[in-house]
């Protein structure tokens, strides 16, 4: 699609990264190894993955406007990130992730911001609305407003307009078990453990057939070393993983969603998308940092043929 771009809505965040022997218990103490901070957050990655790949990518997102935020916005920028889009807002505090490394897991701390709301000018609304996907979370995307327009508003205008909605439901999940917001979405990825909670007690293709009646058209649930399963109307497509040496798990969920939407928007089919999207996520476990799945097609379809 010509001219064609992506808004992606979300966090940015400086990753600080600890490692330690073992994960302490409740009361327990635990020695940890500082190692180097790097830019990192979920959606962020997931931004500067599809820059990397060529897709004309927009950041959205309320940040202060601190040297913090000015070091993250720039590394953005140098990732071929548009930050035109980001709102500044002096009362939010710095944005930053805590990643502890154990083994060949890691567990992550969010501090929450304090953010409540992000104003858009209509100038910013129409952006979005022009968009070709529109990449966000449940909770990230409820904080938009734009005058009198609440994020569901804005969430049916832009669809009308022809942006494709995709969540990201990795750590986000909506809780409250209300059905409603996934009746306004285009496209859902899941990682297994997401996936098993949305569920409850149906089984996988009953509960893909459920949010698929809502009209969303692929639902993508990702199983780490597994690799993951995408439905769609009358078809489910495993695809396996690609083996290789585990380095850092940050950010392979962020490389898989990003790297499958590009592979879906080359028409090459849902299959294609799936094994490229494995492909990418086993670029970025095999090494250090959340933005190790920034890489070309090239490198992503060069593994693929291995």
């Amino acid at each position: 699609m010509p001219n064609a771009y992506s808004v992606f809505i979300g966090d940015v965040a400086l990753d600080e990264y600890y490692k330690s022997d073992y994960w302490p218990t409740i009361k327990d103490k635990a020695l940890v190894d500082a190692l180097p901070a790097i830019p990192g957050g979920m959606i962020a990655n997931a931004a500067c993955v599809s820059a990397a790949l060529g897709m004309n990518v927009k950041f959205l997102a309320a940040l202060n406007s601190g040297a913090i935020t000015r070091f993250l916005l720039d590394d953005l920028e140098k990732s071929g990130v548009d930050t035109s889009l980001v709102v500044f807002d002096d009362t939010l505090a710095d944005s930053k992730t805590m990643i502890f490394l154990v083994g060949n897991e890691h567990t992550v701390m969010i501090p929450r911001l304090g953010l409540e709301y992000i104003e858009l000018t209509r100038d910013k609304l129409d952006i979005l609305a022009n968009a070709q996907y529109i990449y966000t979370t449940p909770s990230e995307i409820a904080t938009l407003h734009c005058a009198d327009m609440g994020s569901e508003e804005i969430i049916d205008y832009c669809r009308s307009k022809g942006a494709k909605l995709v969540y990201d439901v990795d750590v986000d999940y909506i809780q409250d078990g209300s059905e409603d917001r996934y009746k306004q979405l285009d496209i859902l990825f899941f990682n297994e453990v997401g996936f098993d909670r949305y569920r409850g007690t149906l089984d996988q293709r009953a509960a893909a057939d459920r949010l698929l009646g809502y009209g969303l058209e692929l639902i993508i649930v990702t199983l780490a070393e597994k690799g993951c399963v995408v439905y769609s109307k009358g078809e489910t497509i495993h695809s396996p993983a690609f083996e290789v040496e585990i380095v850092d798990v940050t950010g392979a969920g962020d490389t898989f969603c990003s790297s499958f939407l590009f592979a879906l928007s080359l028409d090459k089919g849902i299959k294609y998308a799936a094994e490229f999207a494995n492909a990418a996520a086993s670029i970025c476990v095999s090494r250090l940092g959340a933005r190790a799945g920034a890489v070309s097609r090239q490198e992503i379809e060069r593994i693929m043929r291995l």
